[in-house]
């Protein structure tokens, strides 16, 4: 999931640019003509190939983003429909778009299409294809608006088998409107404050609301599956069977010998509205039975147009203790890698950094998505930490001091401590060694120093290497990176320029360190980041260090380029 996250901002800067090319290009080839439709309005020709194209990209970019929240997919289409100055261009991307969403078996997909009924084409912003498909389009919007994902689940005046009065999920659970509050009561039989009161305390009891006729053989076959769910799971909700006609015999015969449910931690509540003056029908959309709405401890819709299974799976997911996160994984580690290359030259630290501003926007901001964002920041520094450069300490640095260490708000369980908390900290500590603008230790080591007229093996104290520019370098044999970058030190000694004139290359080998002076390794350990070799840093004609981690040769590693978007996202959110 963390990798469509991130994925989708990419195509997010292509469309706008796509749909104007297909302007343009419309243009081109249409010369500006119009013709006229059978009410006499003024239609633009479409190309088809042009369209064609048009649409597999939008579904393309739609199908990506279709894990973002729907706030997010909200915006985005809007975007894309004002990004459109050609009428005709507008109305092909917005009936795309609506088709999508009014299509799409995704729950909570079609807030996206009420919303472009709502402002789009109901007001006459953009024209459906026909007067019918307006008018189904205007009875879709009304029978699904007031039951969206997120919304206060609609109040609903019922009565049960006793012909009591009923209210479920009330809009003042104070009064409801009774003159005396004693007599407002829920379908527990509770106070209804009180009753609002322990939801919200104990944050575990969610609301079933079943709507079925007895006459409806889907819904008979629904009865059984979701008894046996409810069974099966003895999960802490309370259902409401909803009778949706008005024919008490059949109801009751319905409820004595349909609806049993043996699980000790489910309650069932039979209700009906005879007269339909709950407006049940118009609030939760029902048009036809059944159908299921699953509603939170505080009175929010969590789920719609359910069946059994996906009951079932909901069900588990939100009343399950959330597993401990792991991070690392090789996806994330390819995710991130596709995105970011080899973190090479053509990778600046501020593209790490708009990436991580924008992924903590993104999850935080915008989606409220905690867990979401815990998991693409552990697993963005699990990455960055096995990557070497400067780059991608930099972006370590960066995210472990805006993301990690200051969001105590976040990161505040035991896991979070063991598996990110502590490890940011270790690498803060490292990457805190000899830092820039901090004078080298006074260390001697036995190396050798390296220059463009030769080279000589001694000992040599760090902190007394007075050159214009002194390049230090901590190898170790067998390693074929340090191998690459001592070749690459070499090369710039031996390129007979003024920078390799002025230029000294300490090689330190740490091998030949550890076997011969421990005591000196040691010192080099606590001074110097050497958790990865080759370790390069640089000194300036002063002994005063400005460069680190830094990469005289290309990296073996990778040869993988990064995403093209990441330049493009990172000039975008620093604009």
């Amino acid at each position: 999931m963390s990798v469509r996250k991130i994925i989708y901002a990419a195509l997010s800067f292509i469309m706008p640019v796509f749909c104007n090319i297909q302007e343009a290009a419309g243009q081109e080839i249409n010369g500006g003509q119009t013709v006229q439709s059978e009410e006499n309005a003024a239609v633009p020709r479409q190309d088809s190939l042009l369209t064609s194209i048009l649409t597999d990209k939008l579904e393309e970019y739609l199908d990506v983003l279709k894990t973002e929240p729907i706030d997010v997919q909200v915006r985005e289409a809007d975007f894309l429909i004002g990004s459109c100055n050609d009428s005709l261009v507008r109305q092909t991307v917005a009936l795309k778009i609506f088709d999508h969403y009014l299509n799409s078996n995704i729950m909570g997909a079609e807030a996206v299409a009420v919303h472009l009924c709502d402002n789009w084409f109901i007001p006459g912003k953009i024209a459906m294809r026909s007067p019918e498909e307006l008018m189904a389009a205007r009875i879709y919007a009304e029978f699904n608006r007031s039951s969206l994902i997120g919304m206060k689940a609609p109040e609903l005046a019922l009565k049960d088998t006793t012909d009591a009065d009923v209210i479920l999920f009330p809009d003042n659970p104070a009064n409801m409107g009774y003159e005396n509050p004693d007599d407002c009561r829920t379908a527990s039989g509770q106070d209804a404050t009180e009753a609002h009161e322990q939801g919200k305390a104990s944050g575990k009891r969610y609301s079933i609301l079943y709507f079925y006729d007895t006459d409806c053989a889907k819904c008979r076959l629904e009865t059984v599956m979701l008894r046996n769910t409810l069974e099966n799971g003895n999960f802490p909700v309370d259902i409401y069977a909803i009778y949706t006609k008005d024919d008490r015999r059949k109801w009751m015969d319905w409820v004595h010998g349909n609806f049993n449910i043996d699980a000790p931690a489910t309650t069932v509540r039979h209700l009906w509205d005879p007269d339909f003056s709950s407006g049940f029908l118009l609030k939760y959309g029902i048009l036809e039975t059944p159908a299921i709405f699953l509603i939170s401890p505080d009175g929010t819709i969590a789920g719609r147009r359910l069946d059994s299974m996906a009951l079932e799976q909901l069900l588990k997911m939100l009343l399950a203790p959330p597993a401990p996160a792991e991070y690392g994984s090789e996806k994330s580690a390819a995710f991130y890698g596709k995105l970011f290359g080899d973190l090479g030259p053509e990778t600046k630290c501020g593209d790490v950094k708009a990436l991580i501003n924008h992924m903590a926007a993104k999850t935080l901001e915008d989606a409220h998505d905690t867990l979401l964002f815990k998991q693409m920041t552990g697993d963005l520094l699990y990455w960055l930490s096995g990557k070497r450069g400067e780059t991608a300490k930099c972006g370590t640095d960066y995210l472990i001091h805006s993301q990690i260490l200051p969001r105590h708000d976040i990161w505040n369980t035991s896991d979070d401590s063991l598996k990110v908390v502590q490890f940011a900290e270790v690498m803060q500590e490292l990457l805190e060694r000899a830092q820039t603008g901090s004078r080298m230790p006074e260390i001697k080591v036995h190396a050798i120093l390296k220059s463009s007229k030769g080279e000589r093996y001694g000992q040599y104290r760090l902190d007394r290497l007075h050159h214009y520019r002194t390049i230090f370098i901590f190898h170790t044999e067998g390693c074929n990176i340090c191998k690459a970058e001592l070749a690459a030190a070499d090369s710039l000694l031996e390129s007979g320029t003024k920078e390799s004139r002025s230029t000294r290359v300490l090689l330190i080998d740490m091998d030949e360190i550890f076997s011969s002076w421990p005591e000196t390794a040691e010192a080099l350990f606590n001074a110097f980041d050497l958790t990865a070799l080759p370790y390069i840093t640089e000194t300036d004609r002063n002994g005063i260090i400005i460069r680190k981690y830094m990469t005289l040769a290309v990296s073996g590693e990778s040869t993988t380029e990064p995403h093209p978007a990441l330049k493009n996202l990172s000039d975008e959110i620093q604009h």
